[in-house]
């Protein structure tokens, strides 16, 4: 059996719709219930080595200028 172009896009609109739905849906239920993503243990020790960078620097700068 052939379908032809109407029927096809039909169908496919149709199923677009219900799946944008489901999307939709689950998006919603999932940033109520889930808790925010903790950051992962690489993710917490790179910010923890900027922030020592950081300090690091910020000293450094304060030494040299407390010394001019």
């Amino acid at each position: 059996m052939d379908l032809n172009l109407y029927a096809l896009e039909l169908v496919v609109r149709d199923k677009l719709a219900r799946l944008r739905a489901e999307a939709a849906l689950h998006a919603l239920v999932t940033r109520r219930t889930a808790p925010p993503p903790r950051p992962s243990p690489r993710e917490r020790v790179g910010l923890a080595l900027i922030g020592l960078g950081r300090w690091v620097r910020g000293a450094a700068r304060g030494a040299v200028t407390r010394a001019s």
